[in-house]
């Protein structure tokens, strides 16, 4: 078996510590980034619904508009 000096385990430990940390902060800018795109995402599409509705209710205004004159014409 290989014998470690307290030196060796010191220097072991910090390795061991600093890898850790090093992980620890690459996860944590990962997991920013993903939520960041997310929102990206999400904001897009809540205004995407909301240009939708905008077109949505306009066609309908226009064809109630299209009825009413037509009831007109008919009713002239």
């Amino acid at each position: 078996m290989i014998e470690m000096s307290a030196l060796d385990l010191i220097l072991l430990g910090i390795a061991a510590y600093l890898a850790v940390i090093t992980l620890v902060r690459m996860m944590r800018r990962r997991r920013e980034g993903i939520i960041e795109d997310l929102t990206k995402e999400v904001e897009l599409e809540q205004q995407r619904l909301k240009e939708e509705r905008k077109k949505e209710k306009r066609r309908k205004m226009r064809e109630q508009i299209e009825q009413q004159q037509r009831q007109r014409r008919g009713a002239a």
